[in-house]
């Protein structure tokens, strides 16, 4: 009995792990049952530990929502800049990129956990400063290919389908055609 009472104490508790695992629980019922699902007792029962263990990692529900927004973030951001990689055409290679990853791609199109949570985003001001401030950012960073007004137009054109998607989903290959028709418009026109 002494060596099992030892041994829980000499095992590592790697809080790195136990923290990803509790996003990763967070993330998970967020995606399946909305934002507006997740307590601290779900996340916890999830990541299986303890409620004190979710507030040692975070102190509140606010916090826990806002680190998922920012790891979400953080992925969105690899997966802009992969497209961007592959771009030949300098100009518009933002807006592209961000019509490909809102209006398909699996992990943020219409039917992912950044379309949840993106909902906290536009319901929440806290949260739509985060979203605001990236954008920025990546304006910003893109502003000598992506600036024009044509670019920003086509990328409203994407949230709304996006939007829309959302809200009613209808036929996918609409929407395929619809994201090709906006790429294509994203290319400098030859005069």
């Amino acid at each position: 009995m002494e060596s099992v009472i030892q041994n829980a104490y000499q095992r590592k508790k790697q809080p790195d792990l136990v923290r990803q695992r509790i996003l990763d629980g967070a993330m998970q019922l967020s995606a399946e049952k909305g934002v507006a699902s997740v307590s601290i007792q779900a996340v916890a029962a999830f990541a299986g530990v303890t409620k004190g263990g979710v507030f040692h990692h975070f102190a509140n529900k606010q916090i826990l929502i806002e680190t998922m927004l920012h790891e979400v973030l953080h992925k969105f951001d690899q997966e802009i800049d992969r497209f961007i990689e592959q771009d030949t055409v300098q100009y518009g290679c933002f807006t592209r990129a961000y019509i490909e990853v809102t209006l398909t791609h699996q992990s943020f199109g219409v039917s992912s956990l950044w379309a949840t949570l993106s909902m906290t985003l536009v319901s929440d001001q806290t949260f739509s400063l985060l979203w605001n401030r990236w954008l920025a950012d990546r304006l910003k960073q893109h502003q000598d290919t992506d600036a024009d007004l044509n670019l920003r137009i086509l990328r409203y054109a994407a949230d709304g389908a996006w939007f829309i998607e959302r809200f009613d989903p209808g036929n996918v290959q609409d929407l395929m055609v619809l994201k090709q028709e906006l790429i294509q418009r994203s290319y400098p026109t030859i005069t």
